[in-house]
């Protein structure tokens, strides 16, 4: 059958069929390689289908975009009529994605390309009804997009036999048989979006009859897509049409994603520097781009990032209206991750004003969304939480199980790990287990150490040294300030030495070692004149004294 001829041009080769007709490589007049399409006899008969193929050609027509097969020639009057457009060369989307997920530049290349091609399809009066990645060829990166729906007709008989590929991508109406409108294209736009950004179909079923089902009743398995991106294709692919954004909001949506990369940036380095006050402010600038774009995700998030940096800038109350306003906005938004963080920093700040049943109660809807998503953070520092509420009052048994807990989840939060050894240690001295305390905390010291929390360390070690003593295990009090003193030395931090050697001191004249004691308290005090910390040094100087009268 190739090649053959058809009017002025070379047919070379079939690239698909479809309800309409068949599309066929084609040679131009001018050596221009076109993809060419035919109508079927079926639809040459019908009086409907060739007003339709015309419409849909004289709409092509005043389609200028890049992002879109061109136009170059038609015959709709003949006894065979026929539409000619470009033929793009490059790697189909499909094959593409068939080797994993895009990269983060790429994927905005590809929502921004293909939402334009959109835009100008509609403003042309078309709706191309089968957006999909074989339909999406990729020259340079960019995406263009084909075969414009001239040879599909969606019907009945079609849906049962038509390839499990192209229904993954088909709006909820145009499988119930209602009028597409470019809002099916949209639908189109997210259920590719979601599958070049994670390497996976939002609808997964592999039988028609369960996919159909998945896209008519069933929400998109969206998770791994980036946050950036998430809530605009969640609603994209919104089950009515009129709930869906318009192609516009997702090219506002594409074109924001830079501006919001280089601000969360900015952000997480102010947090990184403790300058909370311009974490804060960047975060409220964060919250304005998103109530202008209506992502309602990132207006969370923002919300979220300014409550964190005002309670970390000291602002309590504040904070505490902060978080409510995220928790509201994440609850809204369906962002459940961070509506249990809203619920975790409402706790803080309420425990911080002394209202412990109401901080535990957030405390206890903060665990349940953290076990809920699985978010081992999330889980074991609210697992701390409500130990330390457990511990204040006085209820140990109840303290020492959620700490056990919270290790149970720590094993990649070593901050979590330290949190609750130490909480067991607190248990275990109030219950008069000194020895017990004090080798948690050696357990926690030597855990900072390895994660290179050297601060951690050297108080763990310290605090461990003031529960062996009072255990009456002098040397092992002494070994622990040692090593409180070498962190101290690393770091140099004179306030951590100061201290260490005040108490080493104390060790030392237990055992009898007189001078070295002394030597000790002289140290400490002239730590004390250098930071101009009188408590520091009046305690050195009267045991100094006392040492010197012995």
């Amino acid at each position: 059958m190739y090649p053959r001829r058809f009017g002025r041009y070379e047919l070379l080769a079939e690239l698909g069929a479809g309800g309409m007709g068949t599309v066929h490589l084609g040679r131009a007049p001018d050596g221009r390689i076109v993809a060419l399409k035919t109508m079927n006899g079926f639809t040459i008969g019908s009086e409907s289908g060739r007003h339709r193929f015309e419409r849909e050609a004289a709409a092509l027509r005043k389609v200028d975009d890049p992002h879109v097969a061109a136009f170059v020639d038609a015959d709709l009057a003949g006894p065979e009529p026929y539409l000619v457009t470009e033929y793009v060369q490059g790697r189909p989307l499909e094959a593409i994605l068939a080797e994993g997920p895009l990269a983060p530049d790429d994927l905005v290349r590809l929502g921004l390309g293909l939402a334009r091609a959109l835009d100008a399809l509609h403003g042309a009066g078309l709706v191309h009804r089968d957006v999909k990645p074989a339909n999406i060829i990729m020259p340079d990166g960019e995406p263009v997009l084909i075969d414009l729906g001239i040879a599909h007709h969606i019907d009945r008989t079609r849906i049962t036999t038509m390839p499990i590929g192209t229904l993954r991508y088909m709006a909820p109406e145009l499988l119930a048989e209602r009028r597409p409108t470019g809002m099916a294209d949209v639908f189109g736009w997210g259920a590719v979006m979601a599958h070049a950004a994670t390497g996976r179909p939002c609808f997964p079923a592999d039988s028609i009859p369960a996919l159909v089902n998945q896209i008519l009743t069933m929400e998109p398995d969206l998770s791994g897509l980036p946050g950036w991106l998430r809530d605009v294709v969640g609603r994209a692919l919104a089950k009515e049409p009129e709930d869906r954004p318009s192609v516009r909001s997702l090219q506002e949506a594409m074109n924001r994603r830079p501006q919001v990369e280089l601000l969360q940036a900015a952000y997480a380095g102010a947090r990184a520097e403790h300058e909370h006050a311009r974490a804060e402010g960047i975060a409220f600038g964060l919250h304005a781009i998103a109530a202008a774009a209506g992502d309602g995700v990132l207006m969370a998030r923002s919300l979220l990032d300014q409550a964190d940096a005002a309670r970390y800038s000291g602002a309590m109350d504040r904070a505490e209206t902060l978080f409510e306003q995220a928790r509201a906005a994440s609850a809204a938004a369906g962002s459940r991750r961070d509506e249990g963080w809203a619920w975790d920093g409402l706790g803080v700040c309420r425990r911080h004003r002394k209202d412990d049943d109401l901080a535990g109660e957030a405390f206890e809807k903060a665990l349940t969304i953290g076990e809920e998503v699985g978010d081992a953070a999330l889980t074991g520092w609210n697992l701390c939480n409500l130990a330390d509420l457990d511990l204040r009052r006085g209820d140990f048994a109840a303290a020492t199980a959620r700490y056990d807990a919270a290790l149970a989840v720590s094993a990649e939060h070593p901050a979590i790990e330290l949190d609750a050894l130490k909480g067991t240690a607190r248990c275990a001295r109030e219950q008069g287990d000194l020895e017990f305390a004090a080798s948690l905390l050696e357990r926690a010291a030597r855990r900072a150490e390895e994660v290179e929390d050297l601060p951690a360390a050297g108080w763990a070690w310290y605090d461990a040294a003031e529960d062996a003593r009072g255990a009456r295990d002098n040397e092992r009090a002494k070994s622990d300030l040692e090593n409180a003193l070498r962190i101290a030395g690393r770091l140099g931090d004179r306030l951590m030495e100061g201290w260490t050697l005040c108490k080493l001191g104390g060790r030392l004249r237990d055992a009898g070692a007189t001078r070295e004691a002394a030597a000790a308290y002289e140290g400490a005090r002239d730590v004390a004149d250098a930071l101009h910390d009188k408590k520091m040094r009046e305690y050195a100087t009267v045991r100094l004294d006392a040492l010197s009268l012995s």
